[in-house]
This record gives C-alpha cells, structure tokens and sequence, in this order.
C-alpha cells in the first residue's frame, strides 16, 4: 500500500483535483463561510437601513478582467436592491468595463421586473475625467449632456427628475467596484458628504480598509470572499460562492495529499530501516 502511495502516477491527483474544483461549480455544496463584520456586514446593513425607493448610484471602474470578482458583487447588491425596493443609477469611470457589465446589469434588471427609465438608468460614460465629474455634480444634466448610454434624452427617463446633482438629498448611496484608478478618490476628494461603499477586487483590499475608520466608506465588498459572504446575506448563493465552495474542496485535497505522502514517506523509510 505504502509503495503504491510512492508511486502514484501525478495523474490521478490531477484528475482529481479537476473533479473538486468542477462538482461545486456545477452543484454548490454551500459550505459554511462567516462573514466579515467590519467590512462587508457593515456595508449590508448600508444597505438594508436605506429608507425604500433609495436612490443608489453604480460606478464601474474595473474591466472585464476583474469578472470572477466584480460580476458576483454585482448582482449581490442588485438582489439586495430588488428585496428592499431601492432605484440604480449606473455610471462609470472606465469605459470598457461599463461597456462590459453594461448588459449584464440589463440582463439580472429584467429578472427583477425593473423598467427602464423608471426604476433605473445607465448614464453611460461620460469622457473627461475629474474634470466631468465635478461638473455632473453640480448639474447633472448639463454635466452628463442630458442623454443616457443609448442617446435617449433625460427629459424620456421618469428617473432622471429626480437627479439634479450629486449630493446627500439626491444620491443616498455610491457603490464603487473598482480594480485601480480613476476609482474612489474621485468620490472621496470631490464628494465625500455622499455615502460610500466599494466592491473591491483582492489587490486593492489593503489600500481600501485604512478608510473605514475613518468612515470614507461605509462599507466594503473585499474580493471574491466578500462576495460570498454577500451572496449569504441577500440568501441567494451564486457564482461567488461555487467558487469559494471550489477553493475550499481544493485546499482540503491539497492538505490530504501531503498528509499522505507523509505517511507513505516515512512508512517506506520504516520499512527500509527494518530490512535492513
């Protein structure tokens, strides 16, 4: 038994570690994950004490290389959004990751039942930097040229009326999901009176947490980890978590493996010193 431990063929530990990394993806196990009190507990409870028909702001500045992580918090928070019956507004600072998330957030609308320009509204991206920025502040319309993503006039979308600047009174809340920069400085320098929480990827945890005390954010997505733990929250399990359910199965066939080549090492080394 020890000698054929010795002298296992790399393949089946390859086989199966292809085979615990494919079941929970395929059918999530759900296994138990404790959620983040200071980080992403406190950006729920953002959430959930909103009063309804809170007006949220979306700001995508991350690409499409960030999906595995962005993606799940997204649609976390839209579910979060749908139970408690608040509007999105969504923007962006990166124009090739509001391209791409664009008809994702469309698609998880319609399952809510959202109608567009009612419950909410893709502004688009709007060229300029910083620079654009402070200006929709202070007048949205003319900041934002008065259209939306598709071209469509602001004075068509019944949302819209109620957006005329960046403020307290107007947008309850800004969720930023961001993998580098332009990202949340620009909320924080030019309009830290607004709420803001961040969905962030896992290299930009570090230099995201030292602002929570400081209480810059509200709250704080960290990575794909985090997204589980929201998707707990909301009480619906996704992509997030069969991926989490996936590493965990990983590592618990990693730790098994050594732990056995171990006992197959020292075994046959027994062995060799008897026979001798």
């Amino acid at each position: 038994m020890l000698e054929k431990l010795n002298n296992l063929d790399s393949r089946w530990m390859y086989l199966a570690l292809v085979i615990v990394l494919v079941i929970p993806i395929i059918k999530p196990i759900g296994m138990s994950i404790s959620v983040n009190k200071d980080l992403t507990q406190r950006m729920y409870d953002f959430i959930e004490n909103l009063p309804p028909d809170s007006l949220i702001m979306f700001d995508i500045a991350s690409s499409s290389s960030s999906d595995t992580e962005i993606t799940p918090m997204i649609y976390a928070v839209m579910e979060h959004m749908a139970k408690k019956g608040h509007k999105l507004l969504v923007a962006g600072q990166w124009e090739s990751g509001l391209a791409y998330w664009s008809p994702k957030i469309d698609e998880r609308a319609k399952e809510y039942g959202w109608k567009y320009g009612v419950d909410y509204v893709n502004i688009g991206f709007k060229a300029g930097g910083t620079a654009t920025w402070r200006a929709i502040g202070q007048d949205f319309w003319k900041g934002a040229v008065g259209v939306d993503i598709n071209g469509t006039p602001f004075e068509e979308l019944p949302l819209m009326a109620r957006i005329k600047k960046i403020d307290p009174e107007t947008i309850d809340l800004i969720v930023i999901y961001e993998s580098g920069s332009p990202g949340m400085e620009t909320w924080i320098t030019y309009f830290p009176t607004v709420p803001l929480v961040k969905g962030s990827v896992a290299a930009e945890i570090s230099s995201s947490v030292r602002y929570i005390p400081t209480g810059q954010l509200k709250g704080l997505i960290p990575g794909m980890r985090g997204a589980a733990e929201y998707e707990k929250l909301v009480g619906r399990p996704g992509i997030a978590t069969q991926l989490m359910d996936a590493q965990s199965m990983s590592h618990i066939l990693v730790i098994l493996l050594i732990a056995l080549g171990n006992v197959a090492y020292f075994g046959a080394k027994k062995k060799s010193a008897e026979a001798r």
